[in-house]
């Protein structure tokens, strides 16, 4: 009788450690009006000091078949991303690709887009709390990554892009 009671206790116990605010997983990559979503991968960011965070993947498709990639790093394994002030814009020349980057705001977050001519746009935005959403995409242009960007932030607003 002794030994039911305990498993119960324990049982009990590990539901509300799991079920508590604290204990919840990064943010998920949510459905976006307009596109597809693939299937949802997670990595979990892990050493042998410990765990660290996810790294989730998803792909995501609109109605004429380009593709946005999606990731979203969360956890202390992930850190913080660091943005230029909003407006800075600057190159990787002489020695680079010919990509440009810029400081702007998404969703009224901190935000970096670069463009590689021969790859495409790249959107990475601080969501804080060691959270970095990254939308990658060689067929969208930037308002519509940038609209793609906020949609995924808050997804229950009008998406917000300056």
């Amino acid at each position: 009788m002794n030994y039911v009671l305990r498993n119960r206790f324990i049982l009990l116990c590990l539901i509300f450690v799991l079920s508590s605010p604290g204990f919840a997983s990064a943010p998920g990559l949510p459905e976006v009006e307009g596109f597809t979503a693939g299937e949802l991968k997670t990595t979990p960011l892990e050493a042998p000091a410990g765990e660290y965070g996810e790294w989730l993947t998803r792909v995501y498709k609109d109605g004429r078949g380009r593709a946005v990639k999606a990731t979203l790093m969360a956890g202390p394994g992930a850190g913080s991303l660091r943005t230029p002030p909003q407006g800075t814009r600057s190159d990787d020349r002489p020695i680079g690709f010919g990509s440009i980057y810029e400081g702007l705001t998404v969703g009224g977050r901190p935000a970096l887009l670069e463009e590689v001519p021969s790859l495409g746009l790249a959107l990475a935005v601080d969501l804080g709390e060691d959270t970095t959403l990254t939308l990658e995409s060689s067929s969208l242009n930037r308002q519509e990554l940038m609209a793609m960007a906020a949609a995924m932030i808050s997804p229950s607003s009008p998406p917000e892009v300056k």
